[in-house]
């Protein structure tokens, strides 16, 4: 099996590259501009700076930096057919993805605790998440995935290579046995056990809520002021749902894709490389759905940002 693809980018019907070029720009866009809005909100209104939003913003950084640093490459790859930037920026470009998707990944992880312990633990909450400690908690974590990452690349002799059909830089090794034992490592420390203590916690805040409402209405009755709670546990209920869905329905297609690439000696088609890199791409795209639009504060501040920013360019037109 070659260490990469045939180069297939220039066989490509004209229509496939610029419905390919046009997919990746949306995404681009979207995940660029979604993510700066919500970190502009946040900075605009005072109510906003607390420590879950403290998370929130290190994960649109991450998904900022993603956009602004990977996919522009890829963008130009589609464009011209092939790789045109040279070994070191190919390095860079694979090892940027790995990373500040994790990261992403692993602050969201962060934040399903610390809704946790809001919920089922207040008095712990308190102790452990002051604004020193949760900034220290998303600098340690991503600078530990990091060092994981790059032993990993150092230990297994690994480097990246551009990938045609998916258009980014991959990561190659020596042989088939590093290649699946990076796979294995990769999916249990970035996938597998994140995607654990999200739903254990998500899970606790779900039933500790539900709990309260029964006591509730055990100790009082029917009352009208228990909609409030009502609105509240249907708030969380389906943010829990879309976090959930969006990371599942982005990553668990990806590591499927590449664990069973690892194991197989024909490549998949074409189609299927190119969906993994959109859908991996898409996660950057979630973030400002899932924790800006289903905010109503936020969701306001940002239309009105979105309609400033229109008036003003039509004023100056």
């Amino acid at each position: 099996m070659e260490t990469v693809p045939p180069n297939s980018l220039s066989s490509r019907h004209i229509t496939i590259k610029i419905v390919e070029i046009i997919v990746v720009c949306v995404i681009a866009f979207l995940s660029l501009g979604g993510n700066i809005l919500v970190c502009i909100t946040v900075y605009r209104k005072k109510i906003l700076r607390t420590i879950t939003n403290m998370f929130i913003i290190a994960v649109c950084v991450t998904d900022i930096l993603l956009a602004a640093v990977a996919m522009p490459l890829t963008i130009g790859a589609l464009i011209i057919d092939h790789w045109p930037f040279g070994s070191l920026i190919c390095q860079i470009q694979g090892f940027s993805i790995h990373l500040l998707v994790f990261q992403s990944l692993h602050i969201i992880t962060l934040t399903a605790v610390n809704r946790n312990l809001n919920v089922v633990r207040p008095w712990l909450y308190k102790r452990i998440f002051t604004k020193w400690t949760t900034l220290f908690l998303i600098l340690a974590v991503s600078f530990l995935t990091a060092v994981i990452l790059a032993a990993l690349v150092i230990s297994l002799s690994s480097r990246y290579e551009f990938h045609p059909s998916k258009a980014i830089c991959v990561m190659i090794f020596p042989n088939r046995g590093a290649s699946l034992q990076f796979t294995i490592v990769f999916s249990l420390l970035f996938v597998a056990f994140p995607t654990v203590i999200i739903f254990a916690c998500y899970a606790r805040v779900l039933q500790t809520i539900r709990t309260h409402r029964r006591e509730y209405d055990a100790t009082r009755g029917e009352h009208d002021s228990q909609s409030v709670l009502s609105r509240k546990e249907m708030k969380l209920t389906k943010l829990i749902f879309i976090i959930i869905l969006g990371f599942s329905s982005c990553w668990v297609p990806c590591v499927a894709i590449d664990i069973v690439d690892t194991t197989q000696t024909k490549w998949f088609p074409r189609q299927l490389y190119i969906f993994y890199t959109c859908l991996g791409y898409t996660s950057a795209v979630l973030n400002p759905w899932i924790y800006g639009f289903m905010n109503k504060l936020v969701r306001k501040e940002m239309v009105f940002l979105l309609t400033s920013t229109c008036r003003y360019v039509g004023s100056r037109t």
